[in-house]
């Protein structure tokens, strides 16, 4: 029966697998990584600078020198690179005492003098891809970037804080469990300055909270719900923000609540994409890296792959009433129809709940997504 059943949605929550994830410049730019490399979470594997901007300069105006003055006054020549605040031209005033100089604005090259006009390229701030993921570089992609293969536990999420289309929201920090109950809401008094640089973990939050994170420059949030209305303020927070259930009073699931208690304390990359709509359907994920000198052979030989649809396989419901519950599926796969208050027949299986032991449902498949 299940070779005849459509495939569901599945959601990553591991303590021990291996990932591969890329880590790609939006622009053609300079790999420095090299495949075989150990890398730390913040250590650049790539970076790119933006297009030049040209602007021209009137030497006469910036310090008052005259054309005939440019060339014995000039500190750099045409084709010298020019770093952020370096002096370009001094003229000396106040009897030679004091200098009145003229400053790079930004790092770039002197592209042409010509009588008291400058022409200056600049470069603009460079954009470095860390690796965020602390691993091996086991592939290079030239002037785009590099793929990061790295072991550890793994929990997706089901909603992110960065927009599509705009620079993906990530962080790295100590995971920090404020409220630790699956359902525990996270005010603002319970913020302190120890949370500057920590990833917050909470049930669900107040607007007040999310506010007072940011203020405290936390490095990223990690929630089982969020509340519909403060889906525009996450969204405007430099901390990236990852949600585990959805929008609404749901509590976070029992093996994401179990997984990040257990992981408290430890330090985590948040990664705040969501794009189901993509081609390559990015979802928001923490991950939480497994040193390789400590990782034994046990550890590799446990790694959990990706759930797979089969008998007793762990699910959780997508839908009310049984929204964020997890169970099972049957030994069997008996497929029933249930006729929805539409008069629409859907398919459906029985599930058994992991939290009321002996309960079985008749719940739509399509309403039902792989956990694990």
């Amino acid at each position: 029966m299940i070779e005849f059943l459509t495939q569901i949605p599945e959601t990553r929550v591991a303590s021990t697998t291996r990932i591969r994830r890329e880590r790609l410049l939006p622009i053609p730019g300079e790999v420095s990584g090299a495949i075989g490399i150990r890398i730390g979470a913040q250590d650049v594997i790539a970076r790119a600078f933006p297009p030049k901007i040209r602007r021209a300069v009137s030497l006469t105006r910036v310090i008052g020198v005259t054309e005939a003055e440019v060339p014995k006054r000039l500190v750099k020549q045409v084709g010298d690179q020019v770093e952020a605040r370096e002096i370009v031209i001094a003229k000396p005033i106040n009897l030679g005492v004091q200098r009145l100089v003229y400053r790079a604005p930004e790092a770039g090259q002197i592209a042409a003098i010509q009588g008291s006009w400058m022409i200056l390229d600049l470069y603009g701030q460079p954009y470095d891809v860390p690796a965020l993921y602390r691993g091996t570089i086991v592939g290079v992609l030239p002037r785009q970037g590099g793929i990061v293969e790295a072991h550890g536990a793994l929990i997706q999420g089901v909603w992110g804080s960065s927009a599509s289309g705009d620079n993906a929201k990530e962080a790295v920090g100590v995971i920090k469990w404020i409220s630790k109950a699956p359902d525990g809401v996270l005010d603002a008094d319970a913020l302190q300055a120890d949370a500057r640089g920590t990833i917050l973990v909470a049930g669900s939050i107040t607007g007040a909270a999310l506010e007072r994170a940011a203020e405290l420059q936390a490095a990223g949030i990690v929630l089982g719900s969020l509340a519909p209305e403060l889906r525009q303020q996450a969204r405007a927070l430099k901390p990236p923000v990852m949600v585990t259930e959805g929008f609404g009073e749901i509590q976070m699931c029992a093996p994401i609540f179990e997984l990040l208690t257990a992981l408290n304390g430890q330090e985590a990359a948040l990664y705040a994409r969501y794009e189901p709509h993509n081609p390559r359907a990015t979802r928001p994920e923490l991950f939480v890296p497994l040193a390789a000198s400590r990782m034994l052979q046990s550890d590799r030989s446990s790694e959990t792959s990706s759930p797979q649809l089969a008998p007793r396989a762990p699910v959780r419901g997508l839908c009310k009433p049984y929204l964020g519950r997890i169970g099972a599926l049957p030994e069997e796969f008996v497929l029933k129809w249930l006729v929805t208050e539409a008069g629409t027949p859907l398919p459906a299986v029985q599930v058994e709940w992991q939290d009321a032991p002996g309960e079985r449902d008749l719940v739509p498949w399509t309403n039902l997504e792989l956990i694990g």
